[in-house]
C-alpha cells in the first residue's frame, strides 16, 4: 500500500493505492495520519480509494482507525471513490455511512 498526503488550506486529501491488508504499511500510515494532523489543522479529511485493490479485515480495521484518529482532531472523515471489493466488504460489514463512503 501507497499513501500520498496533500493538505490544502483546512482539507487533508490522501491518496491510497494498492492492498490493504494491515501490517508495516497501515503502521506506517498511522503514524503519517497523526504527524499531518498534529502539524496542520484541518477541518475535513477526504481518503481517496479509487486505486485501492484487494482489503481484508486488518485493511478495513485500518480505515476505522483513520476515521478515529481524524474525528480525535475535530476534523470530519470522508472515504472517496472505493472500488467495487471495498463497496462491497462496507456494505456486508455495515461500514457504509460510518466511513462517509461516497
Amino acid at each position: 500500500m501507497n499513501s500520498n498526503f496533500n493538505a490544502s488550506s483546512d482539507t487533508l486529501s490522501i491518496t491510497l493505492t494498492g492492498d490493504l491488508i494491515g501490517g508495516a504499511d497501515a503502521m506506517k500510515f498511522a503514524t503519517d495520519l497523526r504527524e499531518t494532523l498534529n502539524a496542520q489543522a484541518v477541518k475535513s479529511v477526504g481518503l481517496n480509494a479509487a486505486g485501492v485493490g484487494f482489503v481484508n479485515s486488518s485493511g478495513l480495521g485500518m480505515l476505522i482507525a483513520a476515521r478515529q484518529t481524524v474525528q480525535e482532531h475535530g476534523a470530519e472523515f470522508r472515504l472517496e471513490q472505493p472500488g467495487e471489493q471495498l463497496r462491497n466488504l462496507l456494505s456486508v460489514t455495515k461500514l457504509t455511512e460510518i466511513l462517509g463512503a461516497a
